[in-house]
């Protein structure tokens, strides 16, 4: 089939002779000559390449260009601008800005379009034309989501090349037994290339020379100077995650498969699959999770015998070990310790590989076997890795705000009787009692009695430290037994429901997973609530580390709320951890006073472990500790000031290894 393209232009004399010419050439021309129609028929059915002139009326280039980035249906749609106007290198390099690789200036010669068109639409591979000619004779493959690609190439330990279809893309993956080793073009970006010119690893001449003149082989890059070999692999690492990450949100996709043999001793380093399922599920759970949590609430999960062979792929968390501990056969999915909703994408990367399976009634786990498993989680098996604490103390904020205020029901009086403690004590059981019983059923906005509609954080804070001060530690003291127990799952029940309520993204989910129509965000015109999405949203961009995206939501929050320091604190972060920062001396440089200013403002766990991290980093291991137990001082449970004293232990136990190796040498 003719490869089709579409010719924006206005000037009718010069689109009826790029019409001919193209027809001439094999291809499938069509004209539209105004920015709106252009826009319209992309809409309908997306071209295999645009030919784009800027000044167009009814809607500019630029702006039909930005449109088409903006879309996951044309993001990587090929472009070639023509333009006798927008003329010079700073036009080239905002095209370039946009993803379009040939800027042709008016007049241009035919022989320049018909070779940035080749470029552009190259002749199918040889494993394309396989597949069409296939297609013919066979029934064309079900589509379906691209983690089930991946399943399956995983699962079969597949070596070979993946073709994926949608209606308006092709892309091409390598595996070698089962792990991705390369794609192009990409989802965000083009190549490997183009990821690298977005980053400012390497310039717009010196990507042009890469994608033209060295046919997209990465060792161009090493000997053009650009990146040493180690770099290279980090990056082509980093590329692969990212755009794969995002392939989890893409549309069902076709599939053609064509093996390739690989020798049995070849054990090449490739991508982390088990972890890749985990960010990719993390960022796009999809209806899966619905699916998953509305059929196995009930079922007792337990590990299957793929679980010992792929979980220490996994890099996890305290909250996510805990978890883990729990899935034993003996606990309901929903009797598991905090928000199986917060869990979803663990649990969806478990079914995926394998790793679980659910019975309808208690059952035994699958033993280790004989796998000398040194490690399980991440931690070494022998260690205590997980402390159970109540999410509640992960607030250092609230806790603070709420030892300010003075306990409601504070303990009886030393002059009382013992017969009036002990009237008191049973008083206090009675009502303990009834409050235990009036959270059953209730899901997280009945706990504090709000209605989803007219929720707010105000609301949602003052409700919290209503019940925290009416059940305090005083009051825990005062009981005993089951009394007390009934205590610790009040304050269980309240603290997952404000985690999950103050929490901006685990609220939408659990919105959806209510099935509520619209569930409101409380004051959305205060700047302080606004401050508090943003920081959220920059949060969990940092957890995932999206370096980009952390950066801008927490600028946003910081432009709302100037006078926060946890939030200066953890746009300084992002800046600094940002890889396209790393090389630059004055961002590095800001980073640092940025946040010696957050903590002037306000002393927080997560400034101090950062500032902690960035000494570490810069080998003032003394300086580093002593901010990293200011960090646990704050906040007990700081995993960022855990991690930094770990790293600084085993700092020096190698150091004294090694001096001790110079003494007996």
């Amino acid at each position: 089939m003719a490869q089709r393209i579409l010719i924006a232009e206005d000037h009718q004399p010069l689109a009826e002779s790029l019409l001919q010419l193209l027809k001439n050439r094999g291809y499938q021309a069509e004209h539209a000559a105004d920015g709106i129609a252009a826009l319209r028929t992309i809409a309908a059915a997306p071209p295999d390449l645009l030919l784009l002139d800027l000044k167009l009326p009814g809607l500019h280039g630029v702006e039909l260009l930005k449109k088409l980035r903006q879309s996951p249906r044309t993001a990587q749609l090929p472009v070639i601008i023509v333009s006798g106007v927008y003329k010079g290198d700073q036009y080239h390099q905002a095209g370039a800005a946009l993803g379009v690789r040939h800027y042709l200036e008016k007049p241009f010669k035919a022989g320049d379009l018909l070779s940035a068109i080749s470029q552009c639409l190259p002749a199918a591979p040889a494993i394309v034309q396989a597949a069409t000619q296939a297609a013919t004779t066979q029934p064309a493959p079900p589509s379906r989501p691209f983690y089930q690609h991946l399943q399956e190439a995983f699962h079969k330990r597949f070596s070979g090349q993946l073709l994926l279809n949608w209606p308006d893309a092709r892309r091409m993956l390598s595996f070698i037994n089962g792990a991705p080793a390369a794609l192009r073009p990409g989802f965000q970006h083009r190549d490997f290339g183009d990821y690298l010119r977005a980053h400012g690893a390497i310039s717009a001449e010196e990507y042009a020379y890469f994608a033209n003149h060295g046919a997209f082989r990465h060792e161009v890059l090493i000997q053009m100077g650009c990146l040493s070999y180690g770099d290279l692999l980090d990056a082509k690492f980093a590329y692969l995650n990212q755009e794969l990450e995002q392939a989890f949100g893409a549309p069902p996709a076709q599939a053609n498969w064509q093996a390739m043999p690989v020798p049995e001793l070849m054990q090449l380093v490739t991508l982390n699959v088990p972890q890749l399922f985990y960010r990719g599920f993390r960022r796009f759970p999809g209806r899966g999770a619905d699916q998953l949590l509305a059929t196995c609430l009930g079922k007792y999960p337990t590990p299957a015998n793929a679980f010992y062979q792929h979980i220490n792929f996994l890099t996890l968390d305290d909250e996510a070990r805990l978890f883990l501990k729990q899935l034993d056969g003996r606990h309901t999915l929903a009797d598991c310790p905090g928000d199986p909703t917060a869990h979803a994408p663990l649990l969806l990367t478990l079914v995926a590989l394998n790793m679980l399976r659910f019975a309808d009634q208690p059952t035994e786990p699958v033993g280790i076997g004989d796998l000398p498993l040194r490690t399980l989680f991440n931690a070494v098996i022998e260690e205590a890795a997980v402390e159970v604490d109540l999410p509640l103390e992960s607030f250092t904020d609230l806790v603070e705000e709420a030892a300010e205020e003075p306990l409601a029901a504070p303990a009886p009086p030393a002059t009382a009787t013992a017969v009036e403690a002990a009237a008191a004590t049973e008083d206090l059981a009675q009502s303990v009692r009834l409050m235990a019983k009036s959270l059953e059923g209730k899901d997280h906005y009945e706990v504090f009695g709000i209605k989803p509609g007219k929720f707010s954080v105000d609301l949602l804070k003052e409700r919290y430290f209503a019940v925290t001060r009416q059940f305090g530690p005083d009051i825990l003291m005062q009981l005993s037994g089951a009394d007390a127990t009934l205590v610790e799952e009040i304050l269980a029940t309240v603290a997952n429901a404000y985690n999950t309520l103050s929490d901006v993204v685990k609220k939408e989910r659990y919105d959806e997973l209510l099935g509520a129509d619209k569930i409101g965000l409380g004051h959305k015109g205060d700047d302080r609530f606004q401050a508090q999405v943003q920081a959220e949203s920059g949060k969990v961009f940092i957890d995932m580390e999206e370096w980009d995206n952390a950066e801008k939501a927490l600028q946003e929050a910081v432009n709302f709320d100037s006078g926060s320091g946890d939030y200066l604190a953890h746009l300084a972060w992002a800046i600094y951890r940002n890889p396209k920062n790393a090389a630059s001396r004055v961002m590095q440089e800001k980073a640092r006073q940025m946040l010696n200013r957050a903590i002037t403002m306000e002393r927080t766990a997560p400034a101090f472990a950062f500032k902690g991290w960035v000494l570490l980093e810069s080998d003032q291991d003394a300086l580093a500790e002593a901010e990293f137990n200011k960090a646990l001082k704050l906040d007990a449970r700081s995993m960022q000031a855990r991690r930094g004293l770990r790293v600084l232990q085993e700092k020096k136990e190698q150091q004294k290894k090694g001096l001790f190796g110079r003494m007996f040498k």
